[in-house]
Order: structure tokens, then C-alpha cells, then sequence
């Protein structure tokens, strides 16, 4: 562990994560004790670019990059291309970050686990609407009797993504799928994080507004461990903008809503008054689906590096087993027709081949 010296990271894929969110958590200095030391596409513009971006000689090839000096390289290529690149990292003996989903399929991220485990490398990964003050309040309250009092939960994530995003790698099965791995991902982590162990679920998927291989709109329903049930609505197809990445938990007398473009508003309704209370506190402005957290999910790795007491553990990739688990059967159950099992041993899909 290091104490008071810079975590050193390198940046591996240069794409809209990285050119909206993830660049500025860096340059804006949104988090301490840390140092971008090395960035890298195979997009020769890309890699130029952001090399610039933050004064540092471009790198010449993959194997290049691998070689610099790094504590962590975060991974934001193509989701497809997740499990590759993560095992070249490891091969490199060199930690890991990695944006979400960590991988596409169940015994991709199972493997990787264990060569992490083997190799004594640190293997994270990036949901950082987990961090939103909104839901660090909600996650907090939801104990167990809290839990046996909820009618039902309404998940709705309602975006935008013009045809345009589709025409590169976005909306193909081998490198991506669809609204629901894209997406609403982050939203189904969130619902795992908050209610636990899902039991089964039932999916429809259909293209609403654009062509892809995959989905723009899904529509379905999970039942958890917990006895918390939740209808679910995903869909790209809105036109102009994105409206919200919402969650609301039903109860008797009250209603309980993370809302917001992505979870980032706190609101709880009484059902009795009918009054309406916005809670500023735990209330962020978040601007974009990007959201608002990632320099916290970054800050509690170096917190963690730097054996900083009181911070949020990072979220090892691992532990989202579940979360990972969920989307695959969600695309299951369209594909065979059927309500799906968490125990199914066999949760092949279209998804990641």
C-alpha cells in the first residue's frame, strides 16, 4: 500500500466515457493522489488526442502501453472486448479497473476472477451511480423489515440514442447488445445492490425507434430473494433527449423515488398528505446518463491503495456476479420465451458471442 504518492493509472480506450465523463475526473483534479500516466486506443485521432489532452508522448502500440509503469489500467474499450483486454492486463501483472459490465457472460468474469486471484492482482469495477448520495441514503434505510413492507418496485430508464450511435460497435451482440447490457445495467446493479439475490425474471425486448441487432425497449419482471418484486421498463427510442433514470419503491404509506436523469434525486411521497418531499440533501444535478460519481468510485480505490480509513471499499468486480448473472437472464427469457432461474446453470445467450 502507498502512502501519501500519487496512484499512478492508465487509461485504455478513449471513447465517449472517457471524452464526456472520465477524462475531467483527472484533469479537474475531482480526485486526490492520483496520476494519469498513460493513455491508449487503437484509434490513431483518439490516441493522439487525449495523449495531448493530458501532456504525455502517445503510445505506439497496445504492448507499448502495457509496459509503461501503472498501479491500476482502466478499461473502457468496447464491453465485448472487456475479457480480452482484461487478460492481457493481468498477463502484464498489471491491476485492473474496468468500466461496466465488467465482462458480457457469467463464465468470463467466474475466469477472470480466479487468474486474478491466482496472479494476487486487484480486479474493480466502475458502477458509480452505486455512489450517488441519493442512493448511499436508500441503501442505508432498506433493512429487512424495511424490505418486508414494499408493495412492489417500478424501474423506468427512459433515453435517447439517435441511429447514429448505433452505426459503430453499440447494439451488436458480440461487442455490446442492447438497451438492457448498454444501459440499463447500471440500473439493474442498482436494483441487485438494493434487494439482493434476484429468483427469476420474464423479459419482451423489441426495436422501437432503431436498428440494431440487439434491443432499444424492454419491458419485464423480477422477483427477488428478498420477496421485493419489480416490473421494469428500458428504452433508447425517446425523442430529443433522455427524461429519467428512475427507481421507485411502492409501500403502503409512503413512496420512496430515486429519480433524476440517473438516480440522482431523492424524492419521498406520503401517501397519506400526498406531500411530496424533495430531499435536497441527498439531491445531486447530474447533467447526463454518465451521472455524477465516477470520481468517488475512482477516489475509493486510492483511498483504498493509500490505507485511508473511513472511505467507501471499491467495488470489486466479482462482487457484481449477480448483477452480471440478471442481465444475461433477462435476454434468456426473450430468447426461450419463459420465465428464467437464477440457479440455471446454462445462461448462454446471444450476448457477448
Amino acid at each position: 500500500m502507498k502512502k501519501n504518492k500519487a496512484i499512478k493509472f492508465g487509461i485504455l480506450g478513449l471513447g465517449r466515457v472517457i471524452d464526456i465523463r472520465v477524462a475531467n475526473v483527472f484533469l479537474d483534479k475531482e480526485i486526490k493522489n492520483s496520476k494519469v500516466v498513460a493513455v491508449y486506443d487503437k484509434d490513431k485521432k483518439k490516441n493522439l488526442k487525449f495523449s495531448k489532452l493530458f501532456n504525455l508522448p502517445a503510445q505506439k502500440s497496445f504492448n507499448n502501453f502495457l509496459q509503461q509503469e501503472m498501479d491500476f489500467v482502466f478499461v473502457a474499450t468496447e464491453s465485448g472486448s472487456h475479457a480480452k483486454h482484461i487478460m492481457e492486463c493481468f498477463n502484464a501483472n498489471k491491476n485492473v479497473v474496468v468500466e461496466k459490465p465488467p465482462v458480457l457472460r457469467v463464465d468470463q468474469l467466474i475466469s477472470l476472477e480466479k487468474i486474478a486471484r491466482k496472479k494476487k492482482l486487484l480486479f474493480y469495477v466502475i458502477y458509480q451511480n452505486r455512489l450517488n448520495k441519493a442512493v448511499t441514503f436508500v441503501k442505508k434505510i432498506l433493512k429487512e423489515k424495511f424490505k418486508k413492507k414494499i408493495v412492489f418496485v417500478s424501474l423506468r430508464l427512459l433515453w435517447c440514442r439517435k441511429q447514429n450511435y448505433y452505426n459503430d460497435w453499440h447494439g451488436k451482440w458480440k461487442h455490446d447488445g442492447g438497451v438492457i447490457a448498454m444501459h440499463g445495467i447500471h440500473y439493474i446493479d442498482l436494483l441487485c445492490y438494493l434487494f439482493g439475490k434476484p429468483i427469476k425474471c420474464i423479459s419482451y425486448q423489441s426495436n422501437k425507434s432503431n436498428k440494431l441487432q440487439a434491443e432499444d425497449t424492454n419491458i419485464g419482471l423480477i422477483i427477488f430473494q428478498s420477496g421485493v418484486n419489480c416490473q421494469v421498463s428500458f428504452t433508447t427510442a425517446l425523442r430529443p433527449r433522455d427524461i429519467e433514470g428512475s427507481i421507485e419503491i411502492v409501500m403502503q404509506k409512503k413512496i420512496i423515488k430515486l429519480g433524476g436523469v440517473c438516480c440522482n434525486k431523492l424524492n419521498i411521497i406520503d401517501n397519506t398528505s400526498l406531500r411530496n418531499h424533495k430531499l435536497k440533501k441527498y439531491s445531486e444535478l447530474a447533467t447526463s446518463g454518465y451521472g455524477i460519481s465516477h470520481s468517488r468510485c475512482f477516489q475509493a480505490i486510492i483511498d483504498k491503495e493509500m490505507n485511508k480509513k473511513n472511505s467507501p471499499k471499491p467495488l470489486r468486480a466479482i462482487d457484481t456476479l449477480d448483477t452480471l448473472k440478471l442481465l444475461n437472464m433477462m435476454y434468456k427469457s426473450y430468447e426461450k420465451n419463459r420465465w428464467v432461474y437464477f440457479n440455471e446453470k446454462n445462461l448462454k445467450t446471444k450476448l457477448g458471442y
